[in-house]
C-alpha cells in the first residue's frame, strides 16, 4: 500500500475530524480524494481504512443498508473515533 495514499487519507480524517454528526463515512473520504485528483481503488481505501482500524489507529463499522454504490466507494464505512494522536 502506498505510504503516500495513507497520508492523504490520514489528513483527510484530520481536516474533518471531529464532525457534527460523530463520524465520517468513507465515502466522504473517497470523495474528497477524488476531489484531489487522487485516482483511488475501492479496495485501497477500505484496505488502508481496515489497516488503520487493525492498529487501533481508529474505530470503524461497517454500516448496513447502503447501496452497492455506497459499498464500493467506502461508504459502508463509518469513522466513529480516531486515535488522539492521529493528528498531531
Amino acid at each position: 500500500m502506498s505510504e503516500d495514499l495513507r497520508q492523504k487519507i490520514i489528513d483527510i480524517i484530520c481536516e474533518e475530524w471531529p464532525t457534527p454528526d460523530g463520524y465520517l463515512l468513507g465515502a466522504d473520504v473517497h470523495e474528497r480524494l477524488r476531489s484531489q485528483g487522487v485516482e483511488v481503488t475501492d479496495a485501497a481505501l477500505n484496505t488502508v481504512l481496515s489497516e488503520m482500524a487493525t492498529s487501533g489507529r481508529i474505530t470503524f463499522w461497517l454500516v448496513g443498508g447502503g447501496t452497492p454504490e455506497q459499498a464500493r466507494t467506502g461508504g459502508g464505512a463509518a469513522i466513529h473515533d480516531i486515535e488522539d494522536d492521529l493528528c498531531g
